[in-house]
Formats: structure tokens, C-alpha cells, sequence
């Protein structure tokens, strides 16, 4: 049903696999947070997972939602039934605001980089990933949110004049990091 193409197969044979290491498991023993902020169901009979984001109000990419973000791709790699995943959103309008700026700012040099580790991370993970992966985005989905979808192998976005996609760093006079 999902046939590999030959870009998926040498990709994921490259270095951005699973022997990527996970700084962000450190990061979930510390996490006090019970709340959810991404849901998974997974359709044994298809192999295919739909992951859903749930941060309101924008799906912002913190600390904890990176963690748990790719602690889910981490499980549904393991699981060999699953070949495939859909990464959608929950929250009307938009797909993911990007970056939570307040991660960053006005934090420790450490915080810092342990914030940007946990974003390679998640672009490593979904790029890396031997399972098939779609970005069904049904909303806005700026900077960092446009960068996750990137990392997909196939995106599709709602028709909707009001949704826009893009990395608006470049407007605001940011370079993106250079991975």
C-alpha cells in the first residue's frame, strides 16, 4: 500500500537514523507535566498511525511537546507493524504555531541548548524515520511548524486561503540553523 521510493530507502539508511543520540529523554524524567499534548492511534490492520497534536492553543513546540513528540515516533518505530505515520492537528486553524520563543528567552545558556538539542531531535527523528511519514496539515503552520512538516515525506495542506505555511525567520531577519 505504501511503496518506498528510492529517496525514503537511501535516506533512511543514512545517518540520521536511530543511532542519533536522545537528549530529550532526560528532559522526560524531569517533566513534571501530566498533561498530553500529543495522541496517538494506531490501526493495526493498516500499519499506519495518526498522531495528533494537541498543545493548545497553537501546538507550540516546547521542550516538553518535542519530548514527547519524539518519544512517540520513538515507540512507533520500535512497534514493526507500523509502517507508516500521519501527523495531523487537533486545534482548529492551525497545524503548529512553531517554536515556543519563551523556551528561550531570557534562559540559561544550558536551557538553551538542551531547547535547540530537543529540535534537531525531532527534525532528526521525522526525517530519519523508516516509517513512511505524511504531514496532513490542516491549518497555519509557520517557522518551526513548517520545518516539522518538511522533515515528512509527503505533505499535504488544507486548501484555505487563511492557513499559510513558510519560514518566517527569514522575514524577521533570523537564520535558521544551519541543519
Amino acid at each position: 500500500m505504501y511503496a518506498r521510493s528510492g529517496l525514503l530507502s537511501q535516506r533512511s539508511c543514512s545517518s540520521h537514523g536511530r543511532e542519533c543520540a536522545t537528549p530529550v529523554l532526560a528532559a522526560q524524567r524531569r517533566n513534571n507535566s501530566t498533561a498530553t499534548k500529543i495522541a496517538v492511534e494506531f490501526d493495526q490492520s493498516t500499519g499506519v498511525a495518526v498522531m495528533r497534536l494537541q498543545g493548545p492553543p497553537v501546538n507550540s513546540l516546547s521542550l516538553d511537546f518535542l519530548t514527547e513528540l519524539c518519544i512517540n515516533v520513538e515507540k512507533l518505530e520500535m512497534d514493526k507493524n507500523c509502517r507508516g505515520l500521519i501527523l495531523t492537528s487537533s486545534q482548529p486553524k492551525v497545524f503548529s504555531a512553531g517554536l515556543d520563543i519563551m523556551e528561550i528567552y531570557g534562559k540559561s545558556p544550558e536551557r538553551c541548548g538542551e531547547f535547540w538539542r530537543a529540535v534537531q531531535e525531532m527534525w532528526l527523528k521525522l526525517y530519519g524515520s523508516s516509517m513512511v511519514t505524511i504531514a496532513a496539515i490542516n491549518g497555519s503552520s509557520p517557522a518551526g511548524g513548517c520545518l516539522m512538516s518538511m522533515t515528512c515525506d509527503y505533505r499535504i495542506m488544507a486548501d484555505n486561503p487563511r492557513y499559510s505555511i513558510g519560514l518566517n525567520e527569514t522575514q524577521l531577519g533570523i537564520v535558521a540553523p544551519f541543519w
